[in-house]
């Protein structure tokens, strides 16, 4: 009895001193604003500035407790596409590549507006891997919306988080 009594206090005391969310934002902080999406380089397809915009907002919505306020936001995010690339992997002189991979990096800014000391500015980076034999405008939508999954828990983790 006195051991499972030990181990309920165990898992009580190691539950309750661990988050695996994480998430700390400042009690002032209540909203937020994404201005819209830069490509710097022109080399995204037009809609994705557009797709990542609401990737991101709907990850903060989700995941936080704060709401979009884009007239007089808390924390303002500037994002720019810096690289879309679609490329061959590992190609041999005469012999075709099986793999191609998509890239997409991004510079993102994070202003503060109550607390200049949270301001950041970082680069993020994504890549998945596809086959060759595939065109990529047939799997273009899925492929950017598997990147943009790590890319805006990236930057959310970033901002949001205390790791």
């Amino acid at each position: 009895m006195i051991r499972i009594l030990s181990w309920i206090f165990i898992v009580f005391l190691l539950t309750s001193c661990y988050s695996f969310k994480g998430i700390s934002i400042d009690p002032d902080v209540f909203s937020f604003k994404i201005e819209p999406v830069e490509d710097v380089f022109y080399s995204s397809p037009a809609s994705y500035p557009v797709e990542f915009s609401e990737a991101l907002t709907q990850k903060i919505r989700k995941d936080s407790r704060l709401t979009l306020n884009n007239s007089n936001p808390d924390l303002i995010f500037r994002c720019k596409i810096t690289k879309f690339d679609v490329s061959s992997q590992a190609p041999q002189p005469g012999i075709f590549s099986a793999i191609n991979r998509c890239t997409i990096s991004l510079e993102v800014e994070m202003q503060n507006t109550k607390n200049e000391k949270q301001n950041w500015k970082s680069g993020f980076s994504r890549y998945q891997d596809f086959d060759a034999n595939v065109n990529f405008s047939s799997i273009q939508q899925q492929i950017t919306s598997d990147i943009n999954l790590l890319l805006v828990e990236d930057i959310f983790n970033k901002a949001f988080t205390n790791w």
